[in-house]
C-alpha cells in the first residue's frame, strides 16, 4: 500500500438524510458527511469540538463554494447555519476521535489550516469573510494537526469537491500578460513574483508540511529552491526530491511566522488578491 494511501471505515446508514460518519485511523479522526436536512440527526456525541465545512452546490462549470468554520460544540453550532446561510447543501464535520478530543487552541488553528486548502483550491470559492486567525501552538501539535488535513480533502474529493491547487510555473517561464489575480492566474505564479512583491525574502527557509516527509529548504535570490546542495526551478520538483514522486510544491512547502506556519500557497493567493489583473 502506497504512503499516503490510509483506510477509512465508513457507517452507512438506512436514512438517506443520516449522517454518513468515516474513521480514520491513521489521524485518529471521526468524520461526518451530513445533508442540510440532516443537521437534526445528529447524537449528542458531536457535542465536541472541531472543524466543519458547509459545501455549496456545483456550478455549470464545475465551480464550488465553502464556508470553514469550528466550534466547541459542533452539534450546536450547525443548526445556526439553517438560518443564516442559504447556499450549503451538506457539511463535513471533524472531530477528534481521541478520548479528550480537539482543544480549542487546536481547532482554531485547524481553522485556518482548513481555510488556506480551499482557499488555493482550483475550483473552490470560499464565503468566510477573512482567514480565521491561527493560534500559536508548539511544533508537536501541529504535526498532529496536519496529519488532519490529508484526510479531510480524500473526504471531499470523494464527495466530488477536489481541493487540490494548480501547479505553478517553474522559475524563469516566460508568463505573457503578468501574473492574472484569477484562479488560472494560480498556474502562472513564480517563487520570483513572491520575491519581488516582498512577500518572501532570499534565504527565506522552507520547510515541509509532509510529517512523512520531513525536509528543509532555501529560498533563493534568483526564485529557485535549494535543497541540500541542489538548486531545483520550482517549488515542486524540490518537494519532489523529497519524496520521489509528483507533488504540489505550493502545499508541501511552507514558512513559519509568529501566529503559526504559512503555506506557500496562502502566499501566492495573497500575491493574487494584491496584483490588478492584467491583460497582454
Amino acid at each position: 500500500m502506497a504512503y499516503d494511501a490510509r483506510p477509512v471505515t465508513v457507517l452507512l446508514p438506512d436514512s438517506a438524510s443520516a449522517p454518513i460518519e468515516l474513521y480514520e485511523a491513521g489521524a485518529a479522526l471521526r468524520i461526518a458527511i451530513v445533508e442540510r436536512a440532516g443537521t437534526g440527526a445528529l447524537d449528542a456525541s458531536w457535542d465536541a469540538a472541531g472543524v466543519y465545512v458547509l459545501l455549496d452546490r456545483h456550478g455549470a462549470d464545475d465551480s464550488w463554494g465553502a464556508y470553514v468554520g469550528q466550534a466547541v460544540g459542533l452539534r450546536k453550532r450547525l443548526p445556526a447555519h439553517l438560518k443564516t446561510k442559504d447556499d450549503w447543501q451538506r457539511a463535513v464535520l471533524v472531530q477528534r476521535d481521541t478520548t479528550f478530543g480537539f482543544n480549542s487552541a487546536q481547532i482554531g488553528w485547524l481553522e485556518g489550516r482548513v481555510y488556506d486548502l480551499l482557499d488555493a483550491a482550483a475550483t473552490a470559492t470560499l464565503h468566510n469573510g477573512n482567514r480565521p486567525k491561527d493560534e500559536t501552538l508548539p511544533p508537536h501539535e501541529l504535526l498532529m494537526l496536519e496529519s488532519t488535513i490529508a484526510p479531510l480533502a480524500r473526504v471531499l474529493r470523494l464527495l466530488g469537491y477536489d481541493s487540490s491547487s494548480p501547479v505553478e510555473a517553474p522559475a524563469g517561464a516566460n508568463v505573457t500578460g503578468g501574473v492574472v489575480a484569477s484562479k488560472q492566474g494560480l498556474k502562472a505564479v513564480k517563487i520570483s513574483d513572491l520575491l519581488a512583491k516582498g512577500l518572501l525574502s532570499a534565504g527565506t527557509q522552507l520547510h515541509s508540511t509532509n510529517g512523512v516527509w520531513p525536509a528543509r529548504a532555501i529560498v533563493l535570490a534568483d526564485g529557485r529552491v535549494q535543497v541540500g546542495q541542489v538548486a531545483h526551478a520550482s517549488l515542486s520538483t524540490a518537494a519532489a526530491s523529497i519524496t520521489h514522486g509528483s507533488v504540489n510544491g505550493w502545499d508541501f512547502w511552507a514558512i513559519t511566522t509568529p501566529t503559526g506556519d504559512v503555506r506557500l500557497a496562502t502566499l501566492r493567493q495573497h500575491l493574487l488578491a494584491q496584483t490588478p489583473a492584467t491583460t497582454s
